[in-house]
């Protein structure tokens, strides 16, 4: 019964994965392009997003295991499937969670043809790492001698925030654009735990069979917003005045680049939230440090007053592993997202239609590469995508992605963009081959949104 809890309680992160956005990257023709690279030379002259709508991001995942590799319908027992799912486990784990929904997203073309766009988004992001050791204590118990368990590879951070964004795409000559955009972060409520140490074991004993080790735990728990005042009534006007900075503040960076360096080529990257988020309102972080021996349970006590030997055990224990509570300001720094891209076009088109690229004839047709990574203290990843882009005249344009990532190398998307005059909708999905089994999908990535543009090139 405890192997299958421990189990259990991970299900519930089942849809929970990484921020890479592959399909929308570089898919010029949709404004939101730009808060991936800045860029990009997005293909119109006016933009204004539905507010509320004109973004509607989740992202979800999980690295273990997936729901169906313990309830698969088949003659295997619960207990050969918790065993087969515990072996396959790496050295560690994670699971990540990040929603986004844009609130506002504008911008328009200057006459030196430079792009300004602006906005504001409301963010839910969550990270979490988790060693195999710990996996392991819970799952054998402490039966192992002089097995050391380990909690260094533990961390985990979650942020709830809105951002105000201005940013801008100049054409610095024949073959290259840059882009910067500018963020002020808002954060309403953070919690983050990292850089812990230590580890537990059991070896034999002298007086009793065992000996029980802490040795030289320190795990620290930072959180912001998560504990408030009494005074303070958590109502809407309170979260929106949190969301529109009054919250914790910080500032961020976006830069990005596109290079044509000959007809039809393109190479893109891009750096996104280069920066950090310092926490001043309602601090409150937690700090438990030390090391403890027990050799089982001496009863060696007075008669008269037993129960000062409970008490005596319970303060020996507060007095080596300290537990402290700190109230003092703190500064984490933003998940930092990489991106990379090389494309080829082809299957040119009339001169007046849409065009990838401003200083060349339009294509029809894109192929290419992505590459992108996710920096953090508490997980770094990467992954790879290919893909096939194609456009039928103004109105409709379609990519198609393979990607492999942590999660999955055989992870097919698929986005679309229609337009009817000026309106515009789109939608992306990937890992559609586990839409035939959603129990056995370790990810899901959906992004819907509606935009009115004009005068697309």
């Amino acid at each position: 019964m405890r192997k299958l809890i421990f189990i259990s309680s991970f299900l519930s992160v089942f849809f929970i994965s990484a921020q890479n956005k592959q399909i929308l990257y570089d898919f010029a023709n949709l404004p939101q392009t730009l808060l991936l690279n800045p860029a990009v030379d997005f293909q119109g002259k006016f933009h204004i997003g539905v507010p509320g709508f004109s973004q509607l991001s989740l992202h979800g995942g999980f690295s273990g295991f997936s729901v169906y590799d313990l309830l698969a319908a088949d003659d295997v027992s619960i207990n050969d499937k918790i065993a087969t799912i515990y072996k396959g486990l790496g050295k560690t784990e994670f699971f990540s969670f990040n929603q986004q929904m844009e609130l506002l997203n504008i911008g328009f073309r200057l006459k030196n043809n430079s792009y300004v766009s602006a906005g504001y988004y409301q963010e839910l992001d969550i990270l979490f790492k988790f060693p195999k050791d710990m996996i392991d204590l819970y799952y054998e118990g402490n039966t192992m001698v002089n097995r050391r368990y380990s909690v260094n590879k533990l961390a985990g951070q979650a942020e709830l925030l809105g951002v105000f964004h201005v940013g801008i795409s100049r054409k610095v000559n024949e073959f290259t654009r840059i882009g910067l955009r500018a963020k002020i972060y808002s954060s309403v409520a953070s919690a983050s735990t990292k850089r812990n140490s230590g580890f537990f074991y059991t070896e034999e004993g002298t007086d009793n069979i065992y000996k029980q080790h802490l040795s030289n735990v320190d795990l620290f728990l930072e959180t912001s917003g998560i504990v408030l005042p009494s005074d303070v009534e958590v109502d809407q006007s309170y979260i929106q005045g949190q969301f529109l900075f009054g919250g914790n503040l910080g500032v961020g960076l976006d830069v990005g680049f596109t290079y044509a360096p000959k007809e039809a080529w393109e190479i893109t990257g891009s750096i996104q939230d280069f920066g950090f988020i310092y926490y001043t309102k309602n601090v409150e972080s937690h700090r438990i440090r030390g090391s403890y021996e027990l050799e089982g349970f001496q009863l060696d006590f007075d008669p008269a007053t037993p129960d000062t030997y409970w008490t005596d055990l319970k303060d020996d224990f507060k007095d080596r592993i300290a537990r402290d509570t700190i109230y003092s300001n703190y500064i984490n720094f933003r998940p930092m997202k990489l991106n990379a891209s090389i494309s080829y076009s082809f299957g040119r088109k009339r001169a007046d239609d849409c065009s990838f690229m401003n200083k060349v004839s339009p294509y029809a047709h894109k192929v290419g590469g992505h590459l992108f990574s996710r920096l953090n203290v508490v997980h770094s990843y990467i992954a790879a995508t290919v893909f096939y882009e194609r456009r039928f005249g103004k109105s409709l344009a379609t990519k198609i992605t393979y990607t492999a990532d942590p999660f999955s190398y055989a992870n097919v998307g698929l986005g679309v963009s229609l337009r009817a005059g000026a309106f515009n909708i789109y939608a992306m999905a990937d890992n559609l081959l586990g839409f035939k089994n959603v129990y056995a999908m370790q990810s899901a990535n959906v992004q819907l949104g509606m935009n009115f543009i004009f005068g697309a090139f």
